[in-house]
């Protein structure tokens, strides 16, 4: 077949968005930055290496358990449980398999339960890889050998139970159930994608609501990161201290061959203000107005652009849509606040985790939210990153109690313990592992700290609920002479642990091609200046931060700094 004949080659790419939250839907609701990627991705894309080769990108998008045309009870039931969490795994898994052809690249996004989803999917893949589409018919045995080899020292291609059913090891039924071995460019993942994955499964401990059984069913068989996956970006959010919500990093074995490129990114903010979609700003006119959000949404945009084609009218028009949103509501907003909900509706945003509540029935989708006169709100800071994060933890989690979230020293859940990632020196029981996590603190931390000092607020988001401390309290920010980076250090004596130096993410210049994150600090800073009088008095005279900040780490456009791991 001559090269002008040959058919394009997929990107399939797969997007799972949080808990209850749906951009398929007859109701307002406010975007999770898995729909807002979604939307801005191009339909097709040109190859880096190869600009003669052309790739269709097919977007598979999944709305989030407990939505849908469902009642209250079973929506909080979803929402509350692991029930779905399967059939979204095999719904996004069927997808691959009836559009996958050799060559083609499968990519993976998800926010919170999503996340789990999205992760999930991709260990199938690089478990198993992608079997024939009439295979599917025989997916349910293979799902459930899949997720009872609980042994996460055997690969599930190395072990008896898929043995048997590729006729590899004689089986009961005298027949291979798979006749088609996926070979082994198929189980290949391109980029993987995540904002703020919690727990093992998605699926927390509430109260008296124990859910360790179906994390056992259910949970992660992908902590360690495949060495068959090129590309993995997991944003984290730093404030978020529910137990519940303990996040689940990714880790890299040194010895695994090829190596993954990993970067996991810690952001300020909750749960919430990770992944997007939150309801609060128009609502109640609290939170940051998914300011934060965007911060994540960008970084994960220049993230993947190496390897995807992002649209770039896409992404001004919607920068366009979001700052207009925020004007019209800075001058002439005409929403209730607070609005008028049914009470099935506001017990499910404050019980969001437990199941069996039986809920009333929802309002009627026709008929058009109240509004209100048209009235101005003076007091929102529109700053880059710098509105409230408002506190996810309230009295329904105190029975599980607080959990900071640690930096460079993170846990994860084996068979319902939760170990230290990296072990700890002198500890013979968890010793020193070497497992390597590659995670980050973003300046946006830094700038928001810089800004609260500078207003007379606290240092830092102190939470004084339980007297928790924030996660970065007893940490130093340093520049060293010669680096082109800032590095953080945990300053603590008698710490257990190994010395914490995280690298500072750099917010690189715009080159060639625009910086998504630029792009959004720029428009943030100058949105901050025209609508809050405070904003453009704290700027008056001031070198912007990040031209700054350029200065201080001595690089130029056209720099070869990546944000490779140091």
């Amino acid at each position: 077949m001559a090269a002008a004949d040959k058919p394009w080659g997929r990107r399939l790419i797969v997007c799972c968005d949080g808990t209850w939250q749906s951009s398929v839907t007859d109701k307002e609701n406010v975007p999770s930055n898995v729909t807002k990627l979604c939307r801005v991705l191009d339909r097709f894309g040109t190859d880096r290496k190869n600009p003669g080769k052309k790739w269709h990108q097919i977007v598979y998008y999944d709305s989030g358990i407990g939505t849908g045309n469902l009642s209250g009870t079973e929506s909080t039931r979803q929402g509350g449980t692991g029930a779905g969490l399967a059939e979204n795994v095999i719904e996004a898994y069927n997808f691959i398999v009836l559009n996958y052809e050799e060559g083609d690249e499968i990519c993976c996004f998800g926010f919170s339960r999503g996340a789990y989803t999205a992760r999930a999917v991709a260990g199938l893949v690089t478990d198993i890889g992608v079997i024939q589409p009439l295979e599917m018919q025989f997916f349910p045995q293979v799902y459930r050998a899949y997720m009872n080899n609980h042994d996460g020292r055997t690969r599930f291609k190395d072990s008896d139970p898929w043995k048997k059913l590729v006729g590899e090891l004689p089986s009961e039924k005298g027949q291979p159930i798979i006749k088609f071995k996926p070979n082994d460019e198929s189980r290949e993942i391109k980029v993987i994608g995540v904002w703020d994955t919690v727990g093992s499964l998605g699926v927390p401990d509430i109260g008296p609501f124990n859910n360790g059984g179906l994390r056992a069913k259910f949970g992660f068989h992908n902590v360690k990161l495949s060495g068959h996956v090129k590309h993995a970006y997991h944003a984290l959010a730093l404030d978020e201290r529910r137990a519940a919500f303990r996040p689940t990093l990714w880790y890299i074995d040194p010895k695994s061959v090829p190596k993954p490129e990993l970067k996991q990114v810690w952001f300020p903010g909750v749960h919430i203000n990770c992944g997007g979609g939150s309801d609060d700003g128009f609502s109640k006119m609290e939170g940051d107005m998914e300011n934060i959000s965007v911060a994540t949404f960008t970084w994960m945009l220049q993230c993947i652009a190496p390897h995807l084609d992002i649209k770039q009218q896409a992404f001004d028009d919607y920068m366009n849509q979001y700052t207009s949103w925020l004007t019209n509501v800075r001058y002439r907003c005409t929403y209730q606040h607070p609005q008028t909900e049914d009470w099935s509706t506001w017990l499910k945003k404050k019980l969001p985790d437990v199941p069996l509540i039986t809920l009333g029935t929802p309002t009627d989708p026709l008929t058009p939210p109240k509004r209100a006169e048209k009235h101005e709100h003076t007091t929102f800071d529109f700053g880059w990153g710098v509105g409230p994060i408002l506190d996810s933890f309230n009295k329904l989690y105190l029975a599980n109690g607080t959990y900071p979230r640690q930096p460079g020293h993170e846990m994860m859940e084996v068979n319902g313990a939760w170990i230290p990632i990296k072990g700890i020196k002198g500890d013979e029981e968890h010793p020193l592992t070497g497992y390597e996590t590659n995670e980050f603190i973003h300046p946006l931390v830094h700038y928001r700290r810089s800004v609260r000092l500078a207003r007379g607020d606290a240092e830092w988001d102190e939470w004084t609920y339980h007297g928790t401390a924030h996660p970065l309290a007893k940490w130093k920010r340093e520049h060293k002479r010669g680096d082109e980076r800032f590095w953080w250090h945990k300053v603590v004596e008698d710490d257990p642990a190994e010395p914490r130096w995280l690298p500072e993410w750099v917010i690189l210049p715009h080159g060639t091609q625009r910086n998504f994150e630029r792009s959004w600090y720029e428009t943030a800073q100058e949105l901050g200046r025209k609508l809050s009088t405070a904003h453009a008095a704290r700027d008056k005279g001031k070198v912007e931060y990040l031209t700054g900040l350029d200065r201080e780490i001595g690089f130029e456009v056209g720099s070869k700094l990546q944000n490779e791991w140091p």
